[in-house]
């Protein structure tokens, strides 16, 4: 009765353990997915103003306001011209 009860707690602390990996895993799609929606309304912002895409996110974060922790967050930022939409991707720095 004593294992059975201990092999119950071990399995219950792993599910617990699963459960909390999913929801940061979750959680960090979702601090993704808000820094592409905050870039994109930035570049949409910088198209409508200037008639053009600036050739940096650096130039959204000085002159929009577009911000993000680039301790944990790596984009990817591909201009291909003033009246192209560029290629952008957020990475979290860390992972796969």
């Amino acid at each position: 009765m004593k294992i059975k009860n201990i092999l119950f707690f071990v399995l219950f602390l792993i599910l617990i353990l699963f459960g909390f990996s999913n929801i940061n895993k979750s959680t960090e799609n979702l601090d993704i997915d808000r820094i592409k929606n905050s870039l994109d309304t930035a570049l949409i912002t910088c198209y409508s103003v200037e008639g053009r895409y600036p050739e940096s996110v650096q130039y959204l974060r000085k002159n929009y306001g577009f911000t993000y922790d680039k301790n944990s967050y790596f984009i990817t930022y591909d201009w291909q011209g003033d009246n192209v939409y560029p290629n952008i991707y957020v990475y979290r720095k860390g992972t796969e």
